[in-house]
């Protein structure tokens, strides 16, 4: 494959993603195969080294995939880095890899969702409680006891405070979570890709 061919198909390859990335892309490419031939390399030899058009390409969209879902670990970014995961299938000897790249996710996200749903219980606990004391505080204040209504309703304005501090860390933490599971998937990914890489080289 010579220069030419390697630049055409990988910008080919690249269709889809905004102009400026395969730019971006193209251009750091070019300036590998500038260095390449100073040294002394021949076109054919630099090709060689890169691997596929297809392959470069897949893994550009592979990290695009990882970095949108680290900052901004949604519905929509998680989804595209189980595809990602999910497109090892696609590969004979990638196939118990992807199986075992899912397991760890699928665990992983389990656990963070179990996690965020005790946290969550204690919050929706705590909530209730402080209302609970805001409805005794006007019993109270009723019945002819208001000081003590005076003092739960302090206590409810406390509970409901650190519910809505509790809501706001629950929400935290779940994007925390994610955005972890996001990087240790993104490792292994990365880890297996190299992998695999190499056997199609050998």
């Amino acid at each position: 494959m010579t220069r030419s061919e390697f630049m055409w198909g990988l910008a080919n390859a690249l269709a889809g993603l905004p102009q400026s990335e395969i730019s971006r892309i193209t251009e750091y490419y070019d300036e590998i195969f500038n260095e390449a031939i100073d040294e002394g390399k021949t076109e054919e030899e630099v090709c060689a080294s890169l691997g596929s058009p297809e392959d470069i390409a897949e893994r550009v969209r592979a990290e695009m995939a990882f970095v949108r879902a680290e900052q901004k670990p949604d519905a929509k970014s998680m989804n595209a880095v189980l595809l990602v995961i999910i497109g090892l299938f696609a590969l004979p000897i990638g196939i118990p890899i992807a199986i075992a790249l899912v397991s760890v996710m699928f665990g992983l996200f389990v656990a963070a969702l179990a996690v965020v749903f005790a946290f969550g219980a204690a919050v929706v606990a705590v909530g209730i409680a402080g209302l609970a004391c805001m409805v005794g505080g006007v019993l109270t204040c009723v019945a002819g006891g208001p000081w003590f209504g005076i003092a739960l309703f302090g206590t409810a304005l406390i509970l409901f405070g650190l519910s809505i501090l509790g809501g706001v860390g629950s929400y935290s933490l779940i994007r925390a979570m994610l955005r972890g599971i996001v990087r240790l998937c993104r490792s292994m990914y990365n880890g297996v890709s190299e992998r695999l890489k190499g056997r199609k080289q050998a």
